[in-house]
């Protein structure tokens, strides 16, 4: 009998100390929430944290196209650094088509040492203002950009193309399109960047 009693008290104390404490706002009748009110508030999650730039990382801002079509399009000279490939610079076409040479000028913060760039085609369905030739040249003032340190021919597709060259120290750098996959009048990239050391 007395073992009996012990285990009916082993299994309902529990039971009676959680009746007690039971704290529901919703208690109504006399009938309590199946779950014991929280006594003491729980800690809050840690707030995720914050994802360190990679270092060296650097910003690409475009300071100077000679042409952009803003009517037509949004072919803004800032689509070129803007990572997203969906996004495209694009030279007038609307009301003018000034011939290529064209040219963006890129200004990189910090400055930095600079071994190659790349060059991301529009990537929608059309090939306009395709880069075929092209030069890049190197400033730390975004005056004199002296002899180009790259030039050659893009091959026609729409993949990143990356070109290297000996490492230079840069603040600015310009690309200049030569000239067309199909000889037209005009210049479109969807991403510049550049290859630092």
């Amino acid at each position: 009998m007395k073992t009996n009693l012990k285990i009916f008290l082993a299994v309902t104390a529990p039971l009676a100390a959680a009746l007690l404490f039971c704290g529901c706002a919703g208690n109504k009748g006399g009938t309590c929430c199946t779950t014991p009110a929280v006594t003491a508030a729980a800690p809050a999650p840690a707030a995720p944290a914050a994802v360190p730039a990679a270092p060296g990382a650097l910003a690409l801002k475009v300071v100077k196209v000679d042409s952009e079509e803003t009517e037509g399009e949004d072919g803004k000279g800032v689509n070129a650094v803007d990572g997203n490939p969906d996004t495209f610079w694009h030279t007038q076409w609307q009301d003018a088509n000034p011939p290529c040479p064209h040219e963006i000028v890129i200004e990189l913060t910090p400055p930095a040492t600079i071994k190659g760039f790349t060059y991301l085609p529009r990537q929608d369905e059309g090939v306009n203002g395709t880069i075929k030739d092209y030069e890049l040249y190197v400033s730390n003032d975004g005056t004199d950009f002296g002899q180009p340190v790259a030039k050659g021919t893009f091959e026609n597709s729409k993949d990143k193309k990356t070109v290297a060259f000996d490492a230079k120290p840069a603040r600015f750098i310009k690309l200049k399109a030569l000239s067309e996959i199909n000889g037209e009048a005009w210049t479109s990239a969807a991403e510049i960047g550049v290859v630092a050391q």
